[in-house]
């Protein structure tokens, strides 16, 4: 069975080589996603994330690394470790000091349960790294 990638997009009014940095540092990361984040960013980098009080461990491995454009990562989590999806996040440059950042989030066939839950959570994740970036009031609590 195919299971439609979750395909999710923000503008923010800032440079790419603002935003990237929020891709990528665990300090940064915690801002306006997971509780506890832990990234190595390279190519073969390990990355782990704790989710609501530590219910949702994530973890995997960093496949393609190139700031301040692309981070894609492998997302294996800890209900179901024999799974792993795929997690691709682009940064682009529009006009003046803006961006566009794309999430793609794949590999859905053997957990299609699990596909509407990330949708929702994309969406609500990219509008708290936007106000971020803008440095604009959100609550990451979802």
């Amino acid at each position: 069975m195919s299971v439609a990638p979750v395909v999710r997009s923000v503008e923010i009014d800032r440079a790419p080589e603002h935003v990237f940095p929020l891709l990528v540092e665990p300090d940064s990361l915690r801002l306006w996603w997971p509780d506890v984040a832990e990234l190595e960013p390279r190519v073969g980098g390990r990355i782990r994330m704790e989710f609501q009080q530590r219910q949702s461990v994530v973890v995997g491995e960093v496949t393609r690394y190139e700031p301040p454009n692309a981070i894609a990562f492998t997302w294996i989590r800890n209900e179901r470790p024999d799974i792993a999806t795929l997690v691709e996040l682009t940064v682009t440059g529009l006009r003046g000091d803006r961006c566009r950042v794309d999430v793609v989030h794949s590999g859905w066939e053997q957990v299609p349960e699990w596909q509407p839950l990330h949708d929702a959570g994309w969406g609500h994740f990219l509008s708290c790294l936007a106000a971020l970036a803008e440095g604009r009031p959100f609550d990451k609590s979802y």
